[in-house]
């Protein structure tokens, strides 16, 4: 993703086609855009004032990936800067000196620091997320780490001389290679990774879960903030993860003819692209793709207008605190909470009218594969 173009360019072309504007994709991104520049000036600041050996900002296996809103292009006011320090090598007491210079950057910078106690603001290693998928060994901070990496995450370099852009790159490739090398279902005819799919799936029901777990623990603390996001933010990543499982089917890959590469390296190179693009706009690349039939503006509209909206109502700070701290008892009454459970209804519905809805494309497949692989 290069952060000097437009990243959303589907949504634009399908505006266009609705007849729709959608301004706040594009205020997002350019927000986005800012707090990265601020946020990479801040780091070498940082480091001008400490001895960088080889004059490098960060070790040479390290990648600087950033997560959430900011991997995604969806910052707005007051968005957290989710980052992690990606290690593909051995420990050494340098990583730890590294990622507290990227905690002193935010703090000069006065820009939102993850929170305590999360899977981001820290480091994190490249073997867990590989090596352990499933099992009781698969903790749900690394899952979170390992699916969060394909669907919204991407690398900030800040200097010339590092490999952050390189390190990133071969860390989701390897975790790729494990879910296509090792999936005992893919085969010439049925291309959809069940391997990818079901850790995808996996994942969207943990964050569900969690979300229970998270309420007790915090005494329904921020309940409504959580629930939103879980409504829209969270349940786009699953939607974007299926819509490249099923495109792995209704648009395979090109497989070369030589001999020495196995067929897998196709869909790897594919799913490499996917990793790549921010959800939104992959979501909407499925769509333009592969949706032809007679609701076809309903779907669109339904999906990108009330995700718009709700970029729209993050954005303002009224609400997105009185959202923070809004108790249950006032919930059902609530004109903001209600706008966030009509935001999340039309965009449920958009998403049901594309994986589930008939006649949605001229024969059905969107639907088909859904009832294959999402249900039983």
């Amino acid at each position: 993703m290069t952060v000097d173009l437009n990243p959303f360019p589907t949504i634009d072309k399908l505006a266009r086609e609705c007849g729709k504007k959608w301004p706040h994709f594009a205020e997002a991104a350019s927000e986005t855009v800012r707090i990265e520049k601020i946020f990479k000036d801040s780091i070498q600041a940082e480091a001008a004032t400490t001895e960088v050996p080889g004059g490098r900002i960060l070790d040479t296996d390290s990648s600087l990936v950033l997560f959430g809103s900011f991997g995604r292009y969806e910052m707005v006011s007051g968005s957290d800067c989710d980052w992690t320090l990606l290690i593909n090598g051995v420990v050494n007491n340098r990583h730890a000196e590294d990622a507290r210079l990227i905690h002193r950057a935010i703090e000069t910078a006065r820009l939102e620091d993850p929170g305590a106690g999360g899977a981001f603001g820290k480091l994190c290693f490249s073997h867990e997320m590989v090596h352990k998928i499933g099992g009781p060994a698969d903790s749900n901070e690394n899952i979170t780490r390992r699916i969060l990496m394909l669907l919204e995450s991407r690398a900030l370099s800040v200097s010339p001389t590092d490999s952050s852009l390189e390190v990133r790159k071969a860390v989701v490739r390897s975790i790729l290679e494990r879910y296509f090398e090792e999936d005992v279902h893919f085969s010439r005819d049925k291309k959809v990774p069940r391997f990818l799919l079901n850790d995808l799936t996996r994942y969207w029901r943990t964050i569900c879960v969690d979300y229970a777990a998270k309420h007790l623990e915090q005494d329904g603390a921020k309940w409504a903030i959580r629930n939103a996001k879980l409504r829209l933010s969270r349940k786009l990543l699953y939607a974007a993860g299926l819509a490249f499982c099923f495109r792995c089917q209704l648009s395979p890959p090109t497989i070369g003819s030589a001999m020495d590469v196995p067929p897998t390296e196709f869909f790897i190179n594919s799913a490499m692209e996917f990793a790549d693009t921010p959800p939104l706009e992959y979501l909407a690349a499925f769509i333009d793709d592969f949706l032809n039939g007679e609701n076809r503006a309903l779907t669109i509209d339904c999906i990108f207008e009330a995700y718009d909206r709700w970029l729209a109502l993050l954005g303002d700070a009224k609400k997105r605190e009185h959202l923070k701290t809004l108790d249950h008892s006032s919930a059902k009454e609530d004109e903001i909470f209600g706008e966030v459970r009509h935001l999340g209804g039309e965009f449920a519905k958009g998403l049901k009218l594309l994986f589930f809805g008939r006649y949605q494309d001229i024969e059905e497949r969107i639907t088909n594969l859904s009832l294959e692989y999402v249900g039983f």
